[in-house]
């Protein structure tokens, strides 16, 4: 690969890669999207080379692949080859050193002047003309406007609000908990401490669904939450001090289970168990 056509290789290449980690777990770009918290658009369009997928979106997507395997160790030079193929697409070619500019003739300098200054005055005009026509469409339509009261306000572009989602059981799988109306309602069911780490399994008796949460906690470390029936969800952190798990669905919250990987320290679960009352008091 020479020049500008590295850039444009690499990232093709690496587009082939995530599509290869994909395919090898069994996953659609859409069960995917979910799981590194992205959407399937932006999944294909990293497949395809269009878009460069961020080094963490990357480590996200062999954490998938590496677990579905159920490997008991990472392949770091898989990872590395990624990242530096997403190195490689960043370089941007050099561009051409410029030829020495000559200076311009008086002539030359005349004329660009002379066309700034009509650029001036056609900007002016413009201006001075959708000025008037805006007076005259406001002050001669006051009565069509009172005829038609929604005319002005379907031209002007209205905020989006997100709308909130509901669900119940697996319906919920791999959602986002904030997302839903199951947040408003979640109490922690059970709760573990150690390493200076928090892990709580959080429940919603409304979408009968579970999620992990993991709190004092640091970038690299990992929040898993398992059900009875279905699949894992996982998330690493990646800023802050606290992260937490999409949904998976839970009858009950005996049937769901909450533990983290603490880099370099080791695991702890959410194994106690923790009453309504003492549950309603922390909150």
């Amino acid at each position: 690969m020479q020049g500008g056509q590295e850039p444009e290789a690499a990232r093709a290449e690496l587009g082939k890669l995530l599509a290869r980690w994909r395919t090898e777990c069994g996953l659609s770009q859409a069960r995917l999207a979910s799981k590194v918290h992205s959407n399937q658009p932006t999944i294909s369009r990293w497949e395809k080379g269009q878009l460069l997928p961020s080094a963490e979106a990357i480590e996200a997507v062999w954490h998938v692949r590496s677990a579905s395997e159920r490997a008991h160790r990472l392949d770091e030079e898989v990872l590395q080859e990624a990242l530096l193929l997403r190195r490689r697409a960043e370089e941007e070619p050099k561009a051409p050193r410029p030829e020495p500019s000559r200076s311009p003739s008086k002539a030359t300098q005349q004329g660009k002047k002379r066309r700034w200054v009509w650029a001036v005055v056609a900007t002016v005009c413009v201006a001075a003309i959708a000025a008037l026509v805006t007076v005259w469409a406001n002050g001669d339509d006051d009565s069509a406007q009172a005829e038609t009261p929604g005319s002005t306000a379907s031209a002007l572009p209205s905020p989006t609000v997100a709308a909130t989602a509901t669900c119940t059981g697996v319906t919920c799988a791999s959602m986002e908990p904030a997302a839903t109306v199951c947040a408003k309602d979640a109490v922690t069911a059970a709760v573990g401490r150690k390493y200076g780490a928090t892990v709580e399994l959080r429940y919603s008796p409304r979408c009968q669904a579970a999620w992990a949460k993991m709190s004092r906690t640091s970038p690299g470390d990992r929040i898993l939450v398992t059900p009875k029936k279905g699949s894992t969800e996982e998330y690493r952190q990646r800023t802050g001090y606290d992260a937490h798990t999409p949904m998976v669905p839970a009858a009950r919250p005996e049937d769901a289970e909450a533990c983290a990987y603490i880099q370099d320290r080791g695991t702890v679960c959410a194994t106690t168990p923790v009453t309504a009352t003492a549950a309603a008091s922390a909150r």
